[in-house]
């Protein structure tokens, strides 16, 4: 393992529904996914405020949505 200096933190924006769309998520779908009611997640969503998306949500929210600056998700090979 090669070790490489820690990424800057990604800054949490109020791009969410972008986001979502962008990750194919309808709201009930990522409320689910993030372990959320979907009254919550509206509310996150709609507030446009980055605060209430917590850091490992908004960086999760931007890798299911192909917009993460540092990283990608790949497929799990399955053996």
């Amino acid at each position: 393992m090669v070790n490489r200096p820690p990424q800057p933190p990604v800054v949490v924006q109020s791009n969410v529904r972008e986001l979502r769309l962008a990750a194919g998520l309808s709201q009930q779908s990522a409320a689910e996914r993030f372990d959320l009611s979907l009254r919550v997640w509206q509310t996150k969503e709609a507030a446009g405020n980055p605060a209430l998306l917590s850091q490992g949500e908004y960086e999760l929210l931007l890798l299911l949505a192909g917009r993460h600056p540092h990283y990608i998700l790949t497929p799990q090979n399955k053996k």
